[in-house]
This record gives C-alpha cells, sequence and structure tokens, in this order.
C-alpha cells in the first residue's frame, strides 16, 4: 500500500512540476510627447495631469507612470511593458493619452520634470514647469 501511495504522490508531483513557456518581457520609459497640467494648485485637493506619449510597436503597453519624487519636485514618465513577441508591428504617430492625479500636500511651488527623451550624447532632458500652490 506505501509502494502505490508513493507511486501516485510521484506521478502528481511530476504532473504538476510541468513548465509551460510564460511570454518573455520587458519594461521601457518612454518619453512624455505633451501634457495638460492645471496652471495652480489647491492645497490638500487631487488634481488631473493628462500625459500623452506614443506608442513605438504594437507590443508596448501602458504600464503606468515613472515617478521620482524629491522634495517638491517631481520627475514624471511614461512605463511600458513590451512582450517579446515575432508579432510586434511598428507604428507611427499612435498618441496615446493617460492621466494620472496628484494630491497638493504642500504649499511649497512644485517643480515637475516631464522626460522628453535622451540628447545626442545620452543624457535626459526634460520640459520643466512649475505649478504654485493656493489656498
Amino acid at each position: 500500500m506505501k509502494k502505490f501511495f508513493w507511486l501516485i504522490a510521484i506521478a502528481v508531483l511530476f504532473n504538476s512540476c510541468s513548465v509551460e513557456e510564460e511570454p518573455e518581457f520587458h519594461y521601457e520609459i518612454l518619453a512624455v510627447d505633451s501634457y495638460i497640467a492645471p496652471e495652480t494648485f489647491i492645497f490638500n485637493e487631487s488634481h488631473a495631469i493628462k500625459v500623452f506619449y506614443k506608442k513605438p510597436t504594437t507590443c508596448h503597453a501602458f504600464q503606468g507612470f515613472y515617478f521620482d519624487t524629491s522634495g517638491n519636485v517631481r520627475t514624471i514618465a511614461v512605463q511600458s511593458l513590451i512582450s517579446h513577441t515575432d508579432n510586434c508591428l511598428p507604428l507611427e504617430d499612435n498618441l496615446q493619452e493617460a492621466t494620472f492625479y496628484f494630491t497638493v500636500k504642500s504649499y511649497q511651488t512644485y517643480l515637475f520634470k516631464f522626460y522628453k527623451g535622451n540628447d545626442e550624447e545620452g543624457n535626459a532632458t526634460y520640459d520643466i514647469i512649475e505649478i504654485p500652490v493656493t489656498n
């Protein structure tokens, strides 16, 4: 009886450990093409900021926003997930829109740095705006 139990346990173990191929993917930061932000913020309120970016291929999927915070400075870019498949097609001028909500927690002016891509030397470039806070 013990041999029968161990035989079934081993069969279940091998069947449950079969490895299926999972699609491979990686993340990529995309440049912000343009944005719509308020001219001023109101303290302790949430404000919508629309971001427009270009989707380079059919294998790119919006995965959220990249945020870097340092005091009242916010660096923002679009984060995408790229699946490694053979059927990716390039897209031209495929402008996408995404919105995030920013809640103001300081009376100091906020500095937003929207990532615009890299220059010829590989340095990140930004479109920088200041948004003052009112009561």
